[in-house]
């Protein structure tokens, strides 16, 4: 029965011994608090240098000792296997040292408590380094990154078909890239509080609409149409540029519709457009985008040729000087438009080119194996103008005076052939358009003998 009492001793000193050990733990907590509560704690560097047991003050101090100017450092931007680096000079860069003096006193602490006992035992065991924060005129990394856009940026570019040697030749298409600014601002920024002198820009790879793959079964010139114009009238050439560079190199897959309207977009100063003559009610006024329906009309005609679908098209209230009546094509707003249907059963690749003052529209395709030719024919009507004459007394008796002078109409009536070894397989009417004529009008002088009244 003696067991008893001993063994009620023994938890007795065992309950006393963990008493003591967690007060120990305790005052050592509360003392190593009290004694890190207002400096660095040990094991913490900044940029590889000991501050521990130092105060903000001391510490950034001894940061502006040690630390050599990071002026002539070399920040380094890449991506996609380019890159460019400027020294921090060309920023004004310089060390923060109170911020980073700060940044260290506060390693290893939270909001809880001041000091974290199992932080301290760790650092002792294994020092941390907080890196050295980087300042800087945010205007010059701005123009910098304003720069580094404008040098990278580029669009893409579609694959392309020529003739060389009447052989259809294509060249690779080409990824394009763009810059995303205020990302790329704001990954430098970040780099540079955290002390970092190399990172990946921010940006997007941009892929071209028309890939060498899709123009694998490409390998024939299916029609060509040529215009001239005017190099002189500088608006409605700019325009044909703008217009021609536009379709050159559209894609049209097999059962798809081809919208001119929906290829150029808006046609108004916006996008680089001029005032240019145009109809309107068949009036020739200035107006945006004069000279773009010799594009359509161009393109009509190539496709016309190609025996492509066609599914809308509209004609000019008067006849144009470049193609032949009836052979005309006119776009306006979004309700006028140009469209035809790929109707080949391959691709068709439109290719646009300008020399001089000619316009060479050109359709690629795949290669007909039968001995096929495509003729366009009209059906002219000439219509005369009628002669009207009005008097006018205040004329001299006998004299004739034009104040209009009448210009002819016409009916024309459009038909494509489809030729097959000689011989006219099909003939379809594609349009019948009536072109008014103008009236000539004379002003007459009174009769002999004839007085005004």
């Amino acid at each position: 029965m003696k067991m008893i009492p001993l063994l009620k001793n023994t938890v007795f000193l065992a309950s006393l011994l963990l008493v003591q050990s967690v007060v120990g733990i305790l005052g050592t907590a509360i003392a190593l608090e009290n004694k890190y509560n207002y400096i660095i704690q040990q094991g913490v560097n900044a940029a590889g240098i000991k501050v521990g047991g130092l105060s903000t003050v001391e510490a950034a101090e001894k940061l502006e000792r040690s630390l050599p100017s990071p002026a002539e450092s070399t920040l380094k931007i890449q991506a996609g296997g380019k890159s460019y680096s400027f020294k921090l000079s060309d920023i004004d860069g310089k060390y923060d040292y109170h911020s980073t003096a700060v940044t260290a006193f506060k390693y290893g602490r939270d909001d809880k408590d001041v000091i974290q006992l199992t932080s301290l035992l760790k650092l002792r065991a294994e020092p941390a380094d907080v890196p050295a924060k980087i300042v800087f005129s945010e205007d010059k990394l701005a123009a910098i990154i304003q720069t580094l856009k404008t040098k990278w940026d580029s669009p893409p570019k579609n694959a392309n078909i020529s003739l060389s040697n009447e052989e259809v030749e294509i060249t690779d298409e080409k990824v394009g890239y763009r810059l995303d600014f205020d990302k790329t601002f704001e990954q430098v920024r970040l780099a540079l509080s955290n002390g970092k002198l190399q990172l990946q820009a921010s940006g997007q790879w941009l892929e071209p609409d028309v890939k060498a793959a899709d123009l694998s079964i490409v390998d024939a010139l299916l029609a060509e149409y040529v215009t001239i114009f005017d190099e002189n009238d500088r608006n409605r050439s700019h325009n044909i540029s703008l217009a021609s560079a536009a379709i050159s190199g559209s894609l049209v897959k097999p059962g798809e519709t081809f919208s001119l309207n929906q290829r150029l977009g808006p046609r108004g100063a916006e996008n680089g457009y001029l005032k240019a003559p145009v109809f309107i009610q068949s009036q020739l006024v200035l107006d945006f985008g004069g000279g773009i329906c010799q594009v359509a009309s161009t393109l009509y005609n190539a496709a016309l040729l190609a025996n492509l679908g066609i599914i809308e098209r509209y004609s000019h209230p008067l006849p144009v000087n470049y193609v032949p009546p009836g052979r005309d094509a006119t776009i306006a707003g979004d309700y006028l438009d140009l469209k035809f249907l790929n109707n080949t059963g391959a691709p068709v690749y439109i290719s646009s080119n300008i020399e001089g003052g000619t316009l060479t529209i050109s359709i690629f395709g795949a290669k007909i194996t039968e001995n096929r030719e495509v003729r366009i024919t009209t059906e002219k009507s000439v219509i005369q103008p009628k002669v009207v004459r009005k008097h006018d007394l205040s004329l001299t008796e006998g004299e004739t005076r034009m104040i209009n002078q009448g210009k002819t109409g016409y009916m024309v009536k459009v038909y494509r052939e489809v030729v097959v070894g000689g011989e006219i397989k099909t003939r379809t009417l594609i349009s019948s358009d009536y072109f008014e004529p103008s009236n000539t009008v004379l002003l007459v002088g009174p009769e002999p003998g004839e007085t005004e009244k």
